[in-house]
């Protein structure tokens, strides 16, 4: 997966039919739909607000929020065990640093380890189980991970930044 960078149209273009995306779904059905997906109250709202965050560039009025949370959620759909992993990871690393007197030094260490083998352990179920041998075969699950979500943040941005124009 090679990236190219954009011209100008293409950009356009793309922020175009990312911001129709945005556009068909309205703040009120999003935020039942971040409801209905069984989030935390307060992670929802929080996913609301930055929904609502919009940038004006040009004569356009592009509501960026909504356009990253919509790519998000996109991205979550496409590896659910992935995102599952990582949440599980994160939840193991918040239980370890509620353990008294050792905690504040285990739970950074446990959400990392817990992070990082969610993911890879999410990611191989989202690939469909496959035998891989030791350390080479982890490595290069992690490699594919981080390629798939910087390559969504790097399409993400480029699409949207390149219409700001900053004064």
């Amino acid at each position: 997966m090679t990236t190219q960078a954009l011209s100008l149209p293409q950009a356009n273009l793309k922020m175009a039919l990312w911001q129709v995306d945005a556009d068909s779904m309205s703040s009120s059905d999003l935020y039942v739909w971040l409801n209905d997906s069984g989030l935390p109250y307060e992670v929802s709202i929080r996913l609301h607000e930055l929904a609502s965050y919009t940038k004006k560039a040009g004569n356009k009025v592009l509501a960026v929020g909504k356009i990253v949370l919509l790519k998000i959620i996109e991205f979550v759909k496409a590896h659910p065990n992935l995102a599952t992993g990582i949440a599980l990871g994160a939840a193991v690393g918040l239980l370890a640093s509620s353990v008294p007197v050792i905690g504040p030094v285990l739970g950074p260490l446990a959400a990392v380890l817990g992070i990082t083998v969610g993911a890879i352990a999410g990611h191989r179920l989202d690939q469909g189980y496959r035998q891989v041998d030791g350390i080479v075969g982890v490595t290069q699950d992690f490699i594919q991970i981080a390629r798939l979500f910087f390559q969504l943040l790097i399409d993400v941005f480029n699409a949207v930044f390149r219409n700001v124009i900053t004064a």
